[in-house]
């Protein structure tokens, strides 16, 4: 198993989670990042600082993007056995803005399964006010 990855901010996780393992040099870079499990689904979520944000003061839209790739893309990989999975495609759609401060929480849902594709959507909430919603298109390795 690989080491992970340390992130350039430390931030204690909330209550009940726990620190994300993450792999990737450009998602350590804006973690951390922090799961939990809640009836059997995994939960994903990151408090938003400075480094997250655009000129208008509001989460940055590439920031969402990327906590979204990570976790679909985890999802993908549970949904295809543990086999490695690649990003074919990924759609959102934008809904509220969220702030620095805010905690912005990721629930997956995989939605169909093929030999070599996996669908996975999400929603993306702060405090229960969906923020944004995505769903995506992952390819598992060495399938055809």
């Amino acid at each position: 198993m690989r080491t992970p990855l340390p992130s350039p901010v430390t931030v204690a996780a909330p209550q009940g989670w726990r620190p994300s393992s993450l792999h990737d040099p450009f998602e350590a870079h804006v973690g951390p990042m922090f799961e939990r499990e809640e009836n059997g689904a995994r939960i994903f979520g990151f408090f938003a600082d400075e480094r997250h944000l655009d000129e208008n003061g509001a989460v940055h839209e590439g920031m969402l993007m990327t906590f979204a790739d990570a976790f679909l893309g985890s999802a993908a990989h549970r949904g295809a056995g543990g086999r490695s999975c690649v990003t074919l495609s990924l759609q959102a759609s934008f809904l509220a803005e969220a702030r620095a401060g805010d905690f912005i929480e990721c629930r997956t849902r995989i939605d169909k399964t093929t030999r070599a594709i996996i669908f996975v959507s999400a929603s993306f909430s702060v405090g229960g006010e969906d923020v944004m919603t995505a769903t995506s298109l992952w390819k598992v390795l060495g399938e055809r």
